[in-house]
């Protein structure tokens, strides 16, 4: 509608108080405006044959006003699961107070608990769910919906969005005729994500076995369609692969195999002839490292690998902004430390709020890296010369305060929190090892 939020945002009180009895209104009647149910995509290009639509990612862009209503749609379904506990503990995606990290920390912390003691293992099936936003049945979607308790007043207003769902293509030609979506959550609706965590969230309760800790018991880990199976058996592993089976084709999911792939967590040793899995019949691929939710995992549980690949990244920002912003002798060279240690050093030390006690020196190497070159100084510069005249702390201090805030926030958390129960058990497990 080419209306921008700032005019909302500052409109009298008065304009608020007649647009929000328009929205009460569309609530009441079960009405909606047909511009509610139509979005623009722009398609951007990631890679490959340019004429192949599959290398172009899809951007929708919704009308302005449909996107303040969803917002307090969002904010009252919100309120309504938090009230009723409707998501489980397993699933963080897109949740307030939850993070990739807590996955992260909760996977890791999990199989380090676990493989204490001789020859222990675990079993990881890391699952890719393809388009698994675009391929959602809008029937099993409400289903899982009055299933959960939802009312029929706030399902019907969901019901016409997604039976008025129309999209049309914007190029370099114009707008293209508009087509119907007959599958999938609506792209760019500020209530997809918690609806997609709502229709999946219901898989853990379906497998089989997993990993006790404490009174826990650890099946799946989720972030939104980023699912992990997790069991200490290998057998039960493919007894919970068929479950999976039977429930993508239940809900119409699709398992990408290519992309699908199983860790076995150990501490040393081969993997035995009988260590294989079949997903449809079609054998798993056993992996040695696996990035899930950004870190790169091994069975070692080693970060040397996820460090040297970010610190990679962290280097091309370095190298794409190095003749336009750290060379210009007008940026103050106030701003351009300020850079590093927003985007550079950010970017390196992902997931340190996990692996931050340890220390890494291809970090450090890294810093050096900058300050070398930020200041044309020869490679054989003293070390010590950095870390005195610079304003830059070690990376080491710099991740360490990453994890020990993590750790105090974890502290925080109730008591049914994973990270609380995994760190419980660690500090138990390490005081009897005393």
């Amino acid at each position: 509608d080419s209306i921008v939020y700032e005019f909302y945002k500052h409109a009298p009180s008065c304009f608020v108080e007649r647009l929000l009895a328009f929205f009460n209104y569309i609530f009441e009647v079960g009405r909606i405006p047909h511009s509610f149910g139509h979005s623009i995509i722009f398609p951007l290009y990631k890679n490959g044959d340019v004429d192949d639509v599959n290398n172009y990612r899809g951007i929708s862009c919704l009308d302005t006003l449909s996107k303040i209503f969803t917002a307090l749609l969002l904010n009252r379904l919100e309120q309504y699961v938090r009230a009723n506990n409707l998501l489980s503990e397993f699933q963080s995606g897109f949740r307030r107070g939850y993070s990739v990290i807590d996955n992260i920390f909760v996977l890791t912390n999990l199989i380090n608990l676990k493989l204490i003691g001789k020859g222990k293992k675990i079993y990881c099936f890391f699952v890719d769910l393809k388009s698994a936003f675009d391929t959602i049945d809008h029937s099993s979607l409400f289903l899982k919906l009055f299933n959960l308790g939802i009312s029929y007043k706030f399902a019907n207003i969901l019901k016409l969005l997604y039976s008025s769902a129309v999209s049309s293509v914007r190029n370099a030609d114009g707008i293209s005729q508009t087509f119907s979506v007959g599958a999938g959550v609506r792209q760019g609706c500020l209530l997809s994500p918690i609806l997609f965590s709502l229709f999946v969230d219901d898989l853990p309760t379906v497998l089989e076995g997993g990993v006790v800790v404490g009174s826990t018991k650890i099946r799946a880990l989720l972030y939104a369609d980023d699912i992990v199976l997790i069991t200490d058996n290998r057998i039960a592993l493919q007894r919970n692969i068929r479950i999976l089976e039977r429930y993508c084709e239940q809900w119409n999911l699709t398992v990408n195999l290519n992309k699908s792939k199983i860790m076995v967590f150990r501490r040393g040793g081969r993997l035995s002839s009988s260590e294989e899995w079949f997903y449809k019949n079609s054998k798993i691929e056993i992996v040695n490292s696996y990035k899930y939710l950004g870190v790169i995992l091994t069975p070692r549980l080693s970060f040397t690998s996820h460090i040297s690949n970010r610190i990679s990244s962290a280097k091309l920002g370095i190298n794409m902004t190095w003749s336009n912003f750290i060379l210009s002798n007008c940026i103050p060279i106030k701003a351009k430390f300020q850079f590093f240690k927003t985007v550079c050093r950010s970017v390196a030390c992902f997931g340190a709020q996990v692996w931050g006690f340890h220390s890494y020196d291809a970090l450090e190497k890294f810093q050096r890296f900058f300050l070398k070159k930020l200041f044309a100084l020869p490679a054989c510069t003293p070390n010590y010369m950095l870390a005195l005249e610079t304003p830059l702390e070690s990376m080491q201090c710099f991740s360490l305060k990453l994890h020990l805030k993590y750790c105090i926030k974890i502290l925080s958390q109730e008591d049914h929190r994973l990270p609380k129960i995994l760190a419980t058990q660690i500090i138990q497990k390490k005081n009897l090892l005393v």
